[in-house]
């Protein structure tokens, strides 16, 4: 079984801050996010406070939520921005997801927006894992994490269901 930890809303919001001021100190400006869902919904949130650029979304499916860990055979678009808004063209967009883990769905998403009419498209993850990654990132886009973590279960606080429980387990894990 693979070791897990828990992270609570603060911890996030103060990586978050930290990864917004990686973002801003960078030449880009970027004009908007697209947050990849469910788990890049609440960073791109967050880091919305700090970085005043609207969010939009795409959703795809490669985990199999019935079996913690297990992956699908591949990934598939469950929601897109299709048509493109035309106020996104030629714009500067930052990807965001809370996760780095095999890159599988970061490469899927990044080689399909590759194909539409954007300037510059930049990565943003709240946690990147450090292990072998099986997908790989489209060359020369700027990449920006939060957190270099070991490869471990993140249990973030949005999917407990017993939000006090999730945070006990997050203070004992650092006991």
């Amino acid at each position: 079984m693979k070791k897990k930890i828990w992270y609570t809303y603060d911890e996030i919001h103060h990586v978050i801050k930290q990864l917004a001021a990686k973002i801003q100190a960078a030449d880009t400006p970027y004009d908007a996010m697209i947050a990849i869902g469910g788990g890049g919904f609440i960073p791109a949130r967050i880091l919305r406070c700090f970085l005043d650029i609207p969010i939009y979304a795409v959703t795809t499916a490669y985990y199999d939520s019935d079996n913690e860990g297990q992956t699908t055979e591949s990934v598939r678009k469950i929601q897109w921005i299709d048509p493109l808004p035309s106020e996104l063209r030629g714009k500067n967009v930052l990807v965001v997801d809370e996760v780095d883990d095999s890159r599988t769905t970061l490469e899927f998403v990044l080689n399909e927006l590759a194909q539409e009419d954007f300037g510059t498209i930049g990565i943003a993850v709240l946690h990147e894992k450090i292990k072998e990654k099986v997908g790989q990132l489209p060359a020369n886009m700027p990449y920006f994490s939060g957190l270099t973590v070991e490869d471990w279960w993140i249990n973030y606080p949005w999917d407990a269901e017993d939000i006090d429980e999730h945070n006990r387990l997050a203070a004992e894990s650092r006991a």
